[in-house]
């Protein structure tokens, strides 16, 4: 089996298989943090393994063109053991069609991606600039308050960035409950989980068709969010957090470019937060997505290095 082949197998077992695995190890969020470095660690993983694939692929067409015997073209480099005796042009051929679908689809996913993730950015730039100028400021670093009856809390990354709090949120929040929410958000602008979310989001519609891309963006940003507990919970304990998430879920959802502290997984958050789990559990844990964490590297490595000999 040559190196392109161990890659492109390993990259389409973790595509599809991934996401199974990954979910089951990570739903309960006991180290979220370390449960996004895994999910980054596999999504990273199968991009760079499919590329690596693509790039063997087209410099093995590109080395078959410059021989002068031209030989083992094809299957020789999918990994046949056997050789097939191709004439020149046919070799020629398909080496240049191997090397043009590759630059074309890369070239393709590419601007795909970078225009999804333009526009997500776009749109969150200039909710962040319509919340300043719309909100009225307060004594709060970044933190907007927008009229509306509906009680809300959520942030925009931007230049600058915003946290926006409706006026029915900062009437029924109380003081220990309103500086928790606060720091849930504080926390997402400081971690810049809005930009890792943009970025996860347009991977997945520049290739919508691999699983692991598609189930990156909800994962990670459920994780993210019980990141942001975990901070905001530290500084101001977790039942002022508790009720400050009680008192905003059940409204309305929140922009798409926003993170808002009762918007994604609050039932299990809560559950998370009033039932913490044992520090066995937490050990065993980190044991288990860092196992999996080096996995996911090692794995291709040593498939490169094996199919190579």
């Amino acid at each position: 089996m040559s190196v392109a082949a161990g890659l492109l197998l390993y990259a389409a077992l973790m595509s599809w298989w991934g996401p199974r695995v990954l979910a089951k190890i990570t739903t309960r969020g006991i180290n979220p943090l370390l449960g996004v470095t895994a999910w980054l660690t596999a999504i990273v993983g199968v991009l760079g393994a499919w590329a690596a694939a693509m790039v063997v692929l087209a410099l093995d067409a590109a080395d078959a063109l410059s021989n002068s015997v031209v030989g083992t073209m094809c299957l020789e480099i999918l990994g046949h053991l056997g050789q097939i005796d191709m004439a020149r042009p046919v070799a020629a051929t398909i080496a240049v069609t191997l090397i043009g679908t590759s630059l074309a689809l890369s070239l393709v996913f590419g601007l795909r991606i970078a225009r999804t993730l333009r526009t997500l950015r776009t749109t969150s730039h200039e909710h962040a600039m319509a919340a300043r100028v719309v909100g009225r400021p307060t004594p709060w670093r970044d933190v907007f308050v927008v009229n509306a009856d509906q009680a809300a809390a959520y942030c925009v990354s931007g230049r600058p960035r915003a946290i926006v709090v409706t006026s029915a949120a900062l009437a029924s929040l109380e003081d220990d409950q309103l500086a928790a929410v606060l720091a849930h958000e504080y926390a997402h602008l400081t971690g810049r989980h809005h930009q890792l979310l943009m970025v996860l989001r347009a991977a997945a519609a520049g290739l919508p068709s691999l699983p692991l891309l598609a189930a990156g963006p909800d994962a990670v940003s459920r994780l993210l969010e019980m990141n942001a507990d975990d901070s905001a919970a530290r500084r101001h304990g977790r039942h002022p957090l508790l009720c400050g998430m009680a008192a905003l879920v059940g409204r309305p959802t929140v922009p798409a470019a926003a993170l808002g502290a009762a918007h994604t997984a609050v039932l299990d958050r809560a559950a998370r937060l009033a039932a913490p789990a044992p520090a066995g559990v937490r050990w065993r844990d980190r044991v288990t997505l860092w196992t999996a964490i080096s996995l996911t590297i090692a794995v291709p490595v040593f498939t490169g290095a094996l199919c190579h000999h």
